[in-house]
């Protein structure tokens, strides 16, 4: 069954006579030139990682999934970005801030629950950014479908054990 959101952008579609792939590439492209104000360049790559890259000036996104799963990866990565502003909001808001270095650190369930923490507050930015700073059509079904499955990757990278045996 499809959703209200999926109906009403087919119905907009058909009355400008354009496809509705259309829509989510131009909502990509306005997220494209956000991301431009802020001093960042998105680059398209077949089965690449969704990621910023803050020495670049990059957003990468992999190139393989449809517009519309684009869109909403994009959306994410922006929420990293606007996260990313002040240091100050990630240091009150993660202990143990995500980019630290130091491997030890890195091993700590702080520094993991800093990363899912993060996680979870990109998705929510972005889908901000996306919903009511720029008034783009978003199917919440599908985004917090994608969402769910992204954040229940890390969840398992944060809790799966550690492989002692091949340490020594």
């Amino acid at each position: 069954m499809k959703s209200d959101i999926s109906i009403f952008i087919e119905s907009i579609a058909s009355q400008f006579g354009i496809k509705k792939t259309e829509i989510w590439k131009r909502q990509f492209e306005d997220l494209e030139k956000w991301l431009h104000k802020k001093d960042f360049c998105v680059i398209l790559g077949k089965g690449a990682e969704d990621i910023v890259s803050w020495q670049k000036g990059t957003v990468t996104i992999d190139s393989n999934p449809q517009w519309e799963n684009r869109y909403y990866a994009l959306l994410h990565e922006c929420g990293h970005v606007i996260a990313n502003e002040t240091a100050e909001f990630l240091e009150y808001n993660y202990p143990c801030y995500v980019y630290e270095v130091d491997g030890r650190k890195m091993k700590s369930d702080a520094y993991k629950v800093s990363v899912v923490g993060e996680e979870i507050e990109a998705w929510k930015l972005g889908r901000n950014l996306g919903d009511h700073t720029l008034n783009h059509f978003i199917d919440h079904n599908k985004f917090d479908k994608m969402m769910t499955e992204c954040i229940m990757s890390y969840l398992y990278w944060a809790t799966e054990e550690e492989d002692d045996t091949n340490s020594a």
